[in-house]
């Protein structure tokens, strides 16, 4: 009797030790999922997400505003603009000529003989010589900026005719300078008219028959050169015979000839 006493008491423990476990399961069931609906509904926001995710509510259209023309071609210009600076200062190369002085030489380039001291780093107005290189300041011609039209701007320059004939490339014998004295005696040439010319092969003699050959020297409009007696070493501006005795002489007569023998220049010795 005892012992069914004791057997019943267990089985009723038995069973509501499993109804509290099946009612806790039950609890803890309810409450992740409440916590998991929670958490799903509140999440997008707090990640900075569209809403698209909640129930009842539409992600955002998102607008292109960018529009795209087609077909819209602008009229071709051609612009040119020279920005507002100091205007810019070239040089030209003047060769001293017999009978020049400075002063002439700022006439007749429009310049001051301050300007020419300056700019070629004399400081007598009267320490020039003939055969001397003078550098001329020379302004370049500003373009005003205009709008042009390309096609007509090219047929216009093509209409262009020149402004002045052109003129046969020469070689002037100019002077011959410290007759006598080896140290200083040379022939001073220039080159006037158009184009370049090459004195390759060319022949500068006197009248007892000596003769100096020039080498690869191509003379450019305006430019000159130097041929020296005596020796030295050669620029293309000074050029040298490698003699050791003075060739020219008082009344002789300086002859320049071609490669082909064609003579070009003459001068007669002072």
């Amino acid at each position: 009797m005892c012992y069914d006493l004791h057997r019943g008491n267990l089985m009723k423990s038995r069973k509501r030790l499993l109804y509290y476990l099946l009612l806790n399961v039950i609890i803890s069931a309810c409450t992740t999922f409440t916590v998991l609906a929670i958490w799903d509904r509140t999440r997008p926001f707090q990640d900075g997400e569209s809403s698209a995710t909640s129930p009842g509510t539409s992600a955002p259209i998102v607008e292109n505003t960018s529009v795209a023309h087609i077909g819209a071609t602008a009229p071709a210009t051609v612009t040119q603009t020279i920005a507002p600076t100091d205007t810019p200062i070239g040089a030209m190369e003047y060769v001293v000529r017999p009978g020049d002085t400075l002063g002439l030489i700022a006439e007749e380039h429009e310049v001051s003989v301050e300007e020419l001291l300056s700019f070629n780093g004399l400081t007598d107005a009267d320490a020039i010589s003939v055969g001397q290189i003078i550098y001329v300041p020379v302004t370049p011609q500003v373009i005003p900026s205009e709008t042009l039209n390309p096609t007509r701007t090219v047929q216009a320059l093509s209409d262009q005719t020149p402004s002045r004939q052109s003129q046969e490339a020469r070689v002037v014998i100019n002077s011959v300078i410290g007759v006598g004295d080896l140290a200083s005696e040379r022939v001073f040439l220039s080159r006037t008219g158009d184009g370049v010319l090459s004195l390759a092969g060319w022949q500068l003699a006197d009248e007892d028959g000596n003769v100096f050959t020039f080498p690869q020297l191509e003379l450019f409009e305006g430019g000159a050169v130097n041929v020296w007696t005596t020796g030295g070493e050669d620029t293309v501006v000074d050029l040298h015979w490698d003699l050791s005795v003075p060739v020219w002489q008082s009344g002789e007569t300086a002859t320049l000839r071609d490669a082909t023998g064609k003579v070009h220049a003459t001068y007669h010795v002072p």
